[in-house]
């Protein structure tokens, strides 16, 4: 189970509807100091692929997840924070370790 803040949400839905994209998408890739790579990216288009998990965040537009990703989220908080001097995502992921970066995680 992923938990996604509404603020998370609302600044989703605010990136693709500045960019006139339909797509959010977040993916973790082979590589980084941790081991797995954090990639955000926004589409133009959704193009469902098996096994990804979707959230709407507005009409026609969505936030996505791929089955590879998922299998490394189990518990993970998805949040979207200007608590810091630089407003950004913040994901969470249970047992999981961060690098210093913040780029990526230890798979």
């Amino acid at each position: 189970m992923i938990t996604i803040t509404d603020a998370a949400l609302k600044q989703m839905k605010n990136i693709v509807d500045r960019k006139g994209d339909a797509v959010v998408r977040y993916e973790l890739r082979a590589g980084g100091c941790g081991g797995m790579l954090v990639h955000w990216n926004t589409e133009s288009q959704h193009n469902p692929e098996e096994g990804e998990s979707t959230w709407t965040i507005g009409d026609n537009r969505f936030f996505v997840i791929d089955k590879f990703t998922l299998s490394y989220m189990d518990g993970a908080t998805i949040d979207y924070t200007t608590a810091d001097f630089m407003p950004q995502f913040k994901v969470t992921i249970p047992d999981r370790a961060s690098c210093g970066c913040g780029e990526s995680f230890v798979a």
